[in-house]
């Protein structure tokens, strides 16, 4: 487990919260080439994450479902979470996991939140979800497309999904993909997929 450290985060005027980071994040990613591991992007709290966590904390998510795609240090679970949702928080790396839970304990959301491995290139469907939040994955193209292809497979059944990016360079080739199902106007941080009330 890597050695954390506490981080307060105003999310809005009125709601702050700690989650943890890596106490060392360049240690973190020495580690993962060593072992060949992927890449800690969540040893870190990324700014878009602060942008769909102060989305979420206006919906009222009371008895929803949310998965969190690449939950990192777990910000956006937590403000689902305070929201009433039923969080299921996913990675690729499993070190981010032991963060999630403090976060979780320290604002008294254990009950609501939980962990598991997931990756979004991979194979495996999507958990079921009400809502599917994705912050700050547009890292590059491979990657960028794997997120648009699990937006659409979550749009299509239904969910609702909210993407937050600082304009990565993977933003480009994950509008492009989208492009042919969604005619979306990403041109902010966040961006909102919704069967219901369509984007913008």
């Amino acid at each position: 487990m890597r050695p954390l450290r506490a981080r307060h985060v105003q999310i809005d005027q009125s709601t702050g919260v700690v989650v943890y980071e890596a106490q060392d994040p360049g240690a973190a990613v020495d580690l993962a080439i060593a072992a060949r591991a992927p890449a800690p992007y969540g040893a870190v709290l990324w700014d878009s994450a602060i942008d769909v966590a102060r989305l979420l904390l206006r919906w009222d998510l009371r008895g929803r479902r949310v998965v969190d795609l690449g939950c990192g240090c777990g910000l956006t679970v937590i403000a689902a979470a305070l929201r009433g949702a039923r969080v299921h928080a996913t990675d690729v790396d499993e070190d981010v996991f032991p963060a999630v839970h403090r976060a979780a304990h320290d604002q008294g959301l254990d009950g609501l939140v939980s962990t598991g491995c997931f990756d979004v290139c991979g194979t495996a469907a999507l958990p079921e979800a009400d809502d599917v939040v994705i912050a700050d994955l547009l890292y590059e193209p491979a990657l960028a497309a794997a997120v648009a292809r699990r937006s659409l497979e979550a749009w299509r059944r239904g969910s609702r999904v909210v993407v937050g990016d600082p304009e990565r360079a993977g933003r480009k080739d994950f509008l492009q993909l989208l492009a042919g199902a969604v005619d979306v106007d990403f041109s902010g941080n966040v961006l909102v997929l919704d069967q219901e009330q369509p984007w913008p």
